[in-house]
């Protein structure tokens, strides 16, 4: 125990407090946060390598509410929020009671309606077979969406938020949340005119 905080005291001094401490200790090649974490605004929980096209990102989620507006859960960025592809990589939101997925640019994913104070797993894939690569998504083990992503690629240096800067975060918590690069196969609503509006400046349409 004393050695570990040694270490993290050691870390504070050489690179600072706060964001420049996250930075330092959580660079690494996967993430792997079994805790209940509660989302918040601009939680910055990983900084990742690398992320092959061939990934395995999952997490069990548990909301609290509903708002209205959308509401960040997780979002993976080369460092911005929408600019260019490799910001959302992929970005997740509850928008209108649904999971809202982004990823590929102009295919985002919307989900059914959710459930308040239920754990909900989350499993987004990309796999690649034969050069071709396939992006895929269940929700409690089963398979709710799957299309071919042509522009595939590898990202580099990505920051791993659970509650991104630029939204407020969902009411709620997750845990189990793991990210991986794989080689090889890995298996595992009509809107209103204001939700129209919301999804416009929001960028859903990349």
């Amino acid at each position: 125990m004393k050695v570990i905080l040694g270490v993290v005291l050691m870390f504070v001094v050489t690179h600072g407090s706060g964001k420049s401490l996250a930075k330092a200790l959580e660079t690494r090649d996967n993430v792997n946060i079994h805790d209940v974490v509660k989302l918040k605004k601009n939680n910055l929980v990983a900084s990742l390598s690398v992320l092959e096209k061939s990934f395995d990102i999952s997490f069990d989620l548990k909301l609290n509410s509903f708002s209205d507006g959308y509401r960040s859960v997780i979002h993976l960025t080369m460092g911005k929020d929408n600019s260019k592809y490799g910001d959302r990589v992929p970005g997740v939101w509850i928008f209108n009671k649904t999971l809202q997925v982004v990823f590929i640019p102009d295919h985002n994913f919307e989900s059914e309606p959710l459930s308040l104070n239920k754990w909900i797993n989350v499993q987004i894939y990309q796999t690649v077979e034969s050069w071709r690569s396939t992006f895929k998504i269940y929700i409690n083990h089963e398979k709710v969406y799957e299309i071919l992503n042509p522009i595939a690629r590898a990202f580099e240096k990505l920051n791993v938020y659970a509650g991104d800067p630029w939204y407020d975060a969902q009411d709620g918590f997750i845990k189990n949340f793991e990210v991986w690069s794989r080689v090889g196969t890995v298996e595992p609503k009509k809107s209103s005119k204001k939700d129209a509006k919301r999804k416009e400046a929001f960028g859903y349409k990349l």
